[in-house]
């Protein structure tokens, strides 16, 4: 789970978006986590596909995918990672991230529409301690390729837009009970990021800002981080977060990027929220 510092309160920007209908059947696939590798199958189909992250290690990790620029390999991308040179450059979008503790499989899944002939990376940039090398330093990386595939059944999902702006987002504050699928546009200037954490029963974002306030621990009122989206400017992440919203619960989003080293994190500048979600359908 990644770590969060929370913000002042600032005024959001709020909306109600949703995208149009997404109407395709996904075929779901699990990425095992462990120190330091990833268990994944690859190469898969083309089309659309559900991934799941279980983390069998002792410590945290995620699942952190992109696609990658055509002829680009996993072994530059990995090697301008381990330079700290700037790896978007050989992106060509990115799909998500999932997280998971120790021992635990990741409560939402990354869902994306993989692209026939393409090379899709996949690492974790977590690291131990502040001082030790990124687990993809490590060895925990890997590459899919995507082999063609015969046309899916179709089905109907409706998708809810989550809308980056700098620096706020547009979105549903208040969805229904049950099954979701968050996307995340960016039409801002610079890039941006949706950060999804489930809070623990009875905890508001109110309650979040207030410990902060106070210089108390705010992951004590946090139950776990589920995913991530992000993407850059005037573009949409290629990934969809698939979630069960759980009745009478409140979930942060937050974006924490900087404009540069010296910027604060885009939160602090009021990019952040909650979405909450009724104990009762209609409620």
């Amino acid at each position: 789970m990644r770590g969060l510092i929370v913000v002042g309160v600032v005024t959001v920007v709020l909306g109600r978006l949703s995208d149009p209908t997404s109407d395709v059947r996904q075929r779901e696939v699990e990425v095992i986590g462990t120190e330091y590798a990833f268990t994944v199958q690859p190469e898969l189909p083309a089309g659309r596909t559900a991934f799941r992250f279980r983390n069998r290690g002792k410590v945290p990790h995620e699942f952190n995918i992109v696609l990658l620029k055509p002829g680009v390999t996993i072994t530059q991308f990995i090697d301008s990672a381990k330079a700290d040179k700037p790896q978007m450059v050989m992106v060509e979008g990115p799909v998500g991230v999932l997280f998971a503790d120790p021992g635990k499989t990741s409560a939402v899944t990354l869902s994306t529409d993989l692209l026939p002939g393409r090379d899709y990376a996949v690492q974790c940039i977590f690291r131990d301690s502040a001082a030790a090398p990124k687990h993809l330093a490590m060895g925990m990386y890997s590459v899919i390729h995507v082999r063609a595939a015969k046309p899916t059944p179709r089905v109907s999902t409706k998708r809810d837009t989550v809308v980056g702006v700098d620096y706020a987002y547009k979105y549903n504050r208040v969805v229904s009970p049950g099954h979701h699928s968050f996307v995340f546009r960016n039409e801002g200037k610079v890039r941006h990021e949706m950060s999804l954490l489930l809070l623990k029963k009875g905890a508001t974002l109110d309650s979040v800002l207030a410990i902060d306030k106070s210089g108390g621990d705010i992951f004590s009122v946090v139950e776990g981080g589920d995913g991530l989206l992000h993407a850059r400017a005037g573009e949409t992440a290629l990934g969809a977060l698939e979630i069960d919203m759980l009745p009478g619960r409140e979930y942060v989003i937050f974006c924490e990027f900087q404009d540069d080293r010296k910027s604060p994190p885009h939160y602090k500048l009021g990019m952040y929220g909650s979405i909450k979600v009724p104990a009762k359908p209609g409620g």
